[in-house]
């Protein structure tokens, strides 16, 4: 293009400077031809040095153009303030510095994000119009138990779960968000998951579904557990309510003219209304420890409380016809929270004689390391069949005393109470028993509590 128009330049020099000289006609025509031959050379020679000089100009620039248009970092572009593509080469330098930094940014928002859905523990796959797989995070990977493949593919690769596919294919064909609680298969145990398939559209052609997958396990598990409270706290106040209504009533019809009658009567009336206050206690018991209280750490001497827990419960072991044998040195200090020790030991002692067997005995022993202390409670009871060893420790649940032919009475919260009084004073809590030799029940704490710190 270049050689073209210098070729060009120079005939229209030529045919000027010719036109000049036949316009003149000058005495010596052919000596003023050749003058102007030598002049056309010099004319051109000066177009062909700008024209070469524009072309070094236009091809820097040109090809910073281009490698800013390739992603790459070219170095400025530096001209004199009198170059006339000066303002030019400059313009373009603030472009590329733009460029630089709108790259950075985005590169940034790009790490962010990428950070966040790998950390996010809510499950996100986007699908195509094409139903196909254009992004995935860590969480769904653990949701779908696979590893999804970072290239597009069909996202039925994934997704084997009925009730889910069939939600992803709904948004799709309907084009509208879809939402659905659906239950899947765990390594250990199923999971109650919420799924959202998000329909959004960019363009009438064009749109995408997002696919939010929430473990909603322990909120169904808690609301489950709420729902079990109620039902069985309900069942337990109506035992007592009832009977201390009915026989109430009947002393009220005449009963209460029989002096042995009445007396009967009332005693049973007595007893219910203590088994009521117990249960509400525990109840209040169990409220407050989940409320969060305070562990009021101090040091407690925990030989002297085992020995006054003990002493509170011979009567009902006599009653029972169970020993009491009580190996704790007196002189064990721990620093612990004494009310919430009090009400652990108080409950592991009242089971392990409920649930003894006539002429048996309990055990209550300490051991003692470096890092903690543990407290055992062994008895020669009626045991505890393994099945029922899983659910001792939840509310209201009564081990089944069938084969032992032996009627127990109490809340069914002791266990429960238990093991959130331990968890809060950061100890572990572990069960041993066989049916018709006892339960062994160990408490480990640690002598410097996390809370004290």
């Amino acid at each position: 293009m270049s050689k073209r128009w210098l070729w060009l330049s120079g005939l229209g020099c030529w045919g000027v400077n010719s036109l000049l000289v036949w316009v003149v006609q000058p005495a010596y025509l052919h000596w003023a031809l050749v003058l102007a031959g030598i002049v056309t050379l010099g004319e051109w020679g000066l177009i062909a040095l700008g024209l070469r000089w524009l072309e070094e100009r236009v091809t820097i620039l040109t090809k910073k153009v281009e490698k800013i248009r390739r992603e790459e970092a070219p170095a400025h572009v530096l001209l004199a303030h009198s170059d006339p593509f000066y303002q030019l080469a400059l313009q373009i330098n603030y472009l590329q510095t733009h460029q630089r930094k709108v790259q950075r940014r985005i590169a940034g928002q790009n790490q962010e994000f990428a950070t966040l859905l790998d950390y996010l523990p809510i499950g996100v796959m986007v699908i195509d119009r094409y139903r196909k797989v254009e992004l995935a995070n860590p969480a769904m990977e653990q949701f779908l138990q696979r590893k999804i493949s970072p290239r597009r593919h069909p996202f039925t690769q994934d997704v084997n779960q009925f009730e889910l596919a069939s939600l992803i294919n709904s948004a799709l064909a309907e084009r509208k968000t879809q939402h659905q609680v659906v239950k899947l298969a765990g390594i250990q145990n199923d999971r109650t998951v919420d799924v959202q398939a998000i329909y959004t559209a960019t363009s009438q052609d064009y749109f995408q579904v997002l696919v939010l997958l929430y473990d909603v396990t322990e909120v169904y598990a808690v609301e489950q557990m709420q729902l079990d409270f109620v039902s069985n706290a309900s069942h337990e106040l109506k035992t007592p309510v009832t009977a201390i209504s009915g026989f109430a009533k009947t002393l009220l019809a005449g009963a209460k003219d029989d002096p042995d009658k009445s007396v009967e009567f009332l005693k049973i009336i007595d007893q219910q209304c203590d088994r009521l206050v117990e249960l509400i206690n525990d109840v209040l018991t169990i409220s407050h420890i989940e409320s969060g209280n305070v562990v009021e750490l101090e040091k407690v001497p925990v030989g002297q409380q085992i020995a006054s827990q003990i002493h509170l419960l011979q009567p009902l072991a006599a009653v029972n016809q169970v020993t009491l044998i009580n190996q704790v040195p007196d002189d064990l200090i721990v620093t612990t929270d004494q009310r919430k020790l009090d009400q652990i030991v108080k409950n592991v002692l009242s089971n392990a004689i409920k649930y003894n067997r006539p002429e048996g005995t309990v055990t209550v022993t300490t051991t003692q390391s470096d890092q903690a202390w543990t407290l055992t409670v062994a008895d020669t009871g009626i045991g505890i069949s393994p099945q029922d060893q899983l659910r001792v420790f939840e509310r209201f649940y009564r081990a089944e005393t069938s084969h032992s032919n032996q009627r127990v009475n109490g809340s069914g919260l002791g266990l429960a109470i238990v093991r959130e009084l331990v968890r809060a004073l950061d100890g572990k809590l572990d069960l041993q028993s066989h049916l018709d030799k006892g339960t062994t029940v160990t408490l480990s704490f640690p002598l410097k509590p996390a809370t004290t710190e």
